[in-house]
């Protein structure tokens, strides 16, 4: 059962593919597309896929045969599936009604054959700058003289517009650099460095598709390390043009000289941001991974959320595309292809969350990932069973830690979002809404390591504004009745619970009051007292008697918990107990002014406190050695 039934609804369109812009884009007056079913090419890829179960079959098989594949079949593989993505996205996914189509059938030869007219004869047109393409030893210069003028070729065909590429939707794929006039799209900075490092790959370069949480660009082997290239930059003019190919190191380099006077950009490098995540960012090595961040990258939003929420209306989603998004996840995962991915783990489980299939629903042991190994009790026989999709969830976790040096946020929010849906859900599993505020403080904690930029955390700072209003309208508070608009402060069944919810609400503020502190800087706009959802307004929707508990559960000296599992259960709860911030010390002022019936914070309690050199100092030292 559907966790996002009750605020999602799932179009199903019914009107053919065949009377839609796309396919006469895509098929004009070819006869290909309507041959027999039975027909195949030469790859034995059939001509015209009529259903669910052939699209699926076909992508199974590509999969299977990745592993035997030269690294430019490989490519062409996914050149293939990224403009059979978008052509299907593109089919679901507009606003309009009347312009929203049933997937199939899709005119597999019709896309085939747009990879190797139009694809092809684009980056076949640069070949003329690559030098020794057959050679292991590539010449780095050539490598970023060819990905600059590949990009940038992919940037003039593409419908390019001169605003920012952040909120443009279903502009990920070779499909829309292609037919993007179709629809009027661009493509997102994930489209572009996708596209570039397919050409790369298929003009003999080994090229590596690299991404952070909300960025990607261009890696190669350069010595024993990895040389990067900018791609994502939007615009045809000489400076977008001149970026493109550089070493993503000039990025800050350009922002220190662009404001010379911001202390923020003077420290801030390609390792210490979040946008690019330099030290930590995942590697798509193999085809197979590019394949599997294709398909994680699929937008099944025909509404945007926060237009939705705003409106009070369900939100509108593909029903299709999520099932055909879900399914090729399944296939990749089975394939073993996405073990190391912790994007693609946290999007088949929020396929599964939207729509569950049987497997989905399977229960499975998840004790590994959870096991508390500072317990000398907890034994390797103890069994804790969670369902599929939330295994999804914490191995992405679990990977971010093992593999990324737990840098990434990302996994830590999809998971706290599953366990608040379902607290919410269902009241009778309180517990979980406990889990959730867990694990939003955990994502703050992480997002706190990075150095801040306005520019750079810009989406990241977005998120925290966005999990606060979560808490409050989720978490913290009740609809008055079932479908109605009024809120009303949560009447917690379990006092633990509520006790348990409180410290992790403080240790949440805590880590984005630490990161401004460490910044020395105000930032972060929910610790603003005149925001609608600052510490103090939140706190007063909690009980006088919670939040005396809480504080004093913080601040007392009670033996460090020996839990069974580094996870909240219906059996165990666990507290957040060690406050870093100044502000947050427990002699603090703020800390007693939670504790008082009316919670009434000003500007003096949340000002940052003074620091000397030495701390500056040694503070730089700790973030060094965290990043």
């Amino acid at each position: 059962m559907s966790t996002k039934s009750s605020r999602v609804r799932y179009d199903y369109p019914a009107a053919s593919a065949e009377s839609s812009l796309h396919w006469e884009r895509v098929c004009g007056n070819s006869a290909a597309a309507t041959k027999p079913t039975d027909v195949s090419d030469d790859d034995g890829n059939p001509l015209t896929i009529k259903s669910h179960e052939e699209l699926i079959a076909a992508f199974t098989q590509n999969v299977a045969s990745l592993r035997s594949d030269d690294r430019e079949d490989a490519y062409h593989k996914v050149a293939i599936w990224s403009c059979i993505i978008g052509y299907c996205e593109a089919l679901t996914t507009h606003k309009d009604p009347s312009r929203r189509y049933s997937i199939f059938p899709i005119p597999m030869a019709s896309l085939i054959r747009l990879v190797h007219d139009e694809f092809l004869t684009l980056i076949n047109q640069i070949t003329d700058q690559k030098i020794n393409a057959s050679s292991d030893q590539r010449d780095e210069n050539n490598h970023r003289q060819t990905v600059q003028a590949l990009s940038n070729a992919i940037w003039k065909r593409c419908q390019n517009k001169s605003s920012s590429m952040q909120d443009e939707l279903h502009a990920n794929s070779l499909y829309v650099c292609l037919c993007g006039d179709v629809d009027g799209k661009s493509l997102d900075c994930f489209g572009a460095a996708l596209t570039t490092v397919i050409g790369m790959n298929l003009l003999g370069y080994t090229s590596i598709l690299t991404l952070s949480e909300d960025h990607a660009y261009e890696s190669h082997l350069l010595g024993n390390g990895y040389a990067t290239c900018e791609v994502a930059i939007p615009g045809n003019t000489k400076a977008s043009q001149s970026k493109r190919g550089r070493e993503i190191s000039e990025t800050f380099i350009d922002l220190q000289k662009q404001s010379p006077r911001q202390q923020s950009r003077k420290n801030i490098t390609a390792e210490t941001s979040w946008l690019y995540m330099r030290d930590n960012a995942v590697l798509c090595d193999t085809a197979a991974m590019a394949l599997a961040a294709l398909v994680g990258n699929m937008n099944c939003d025909i509404d945007k959320q926060k237009a939705a929420d705003e409106s009070g209306k369900p939100q509108v989603v593909s029903g299709a595309l999520y099932q055909m998004k879900r399914d090729m996840l399944w296939v990749l995962y089975d394939a073993k292809c996405i073990k190391n991915f912790p994007f693609a783990m946290m999007e088949l489980g929020e396929c599964e969350e939207h729509l569950s299939s049987e497997r989905g629903l399977e229960w499975v042991d998840a004790s590994e990932m959870l096991r508390n190994e500072k317990n000398d009790q907890a034994t390797n026989d103890d069994e804790t069973l969670v369902l599929q999709n939330e295994y999804f969830f914490l191995s992405a976790i679990s990977i971010s830690k093992k593999n990324y040096n737990d840098a990434q946020v990302y996994p830590y929010l999809y998971a706290a979002h599953y366990h608040r849906d379902a607290g919410r859900e269902d009241h009778s599993q309180e517990y979980r809404l406990v889990e959730s505020m867990r694990l939003y403080s955990e994502a703050s904690r992480v997002a706190s390591q990075y150095r801040y930029d306005a520019k750079d955390c810009l989406q990241l700072m977005k998120h925290m504004t966005t999990v606060a209003s979560l808490i409050a309208k989720d978490i913290l508070l009740l609809p008055t009745e079932v479908g109605g608009d009024g809120k009303v402060a949560r009447t917690w069944k379990h006092r633990d619970n509520a006790v348990a919810v409180t410290t992790w609400l403080i240790g949440f503020f805590d880590s984005l009051m630490l990161w401004e502190e460490n910044e020395e800087n105000h930032f972060v706009e929910i610790l603003s007292t005149q925001h609608k959802h600052a510490i103090g307004k939140l706190f007063q929707l909690l009980p006088e008697d919670i939040r005396v508990t809480s504080v004093e559960k913080i601040s007392s000296q009670e033996k460090e918990q020996r839990t069974k599992l580094n996870a909240i259960t219906e059996d165990e709860l666990i507290y957040f107990k060690h406050p870093r911030s100044k502000r947050l010390s427990k002699d603090g002022v703020l800390f007693q002014a939670l504790m008082k019936k009316r919670v009434v914070l000003r500007e003096m309690e949340m000002a940052l406190p003074s620091i000397s050199s030495e701390e500056r100092s040694t503070r730089q030292r700790k973030r060094n050695k965290i990043l």
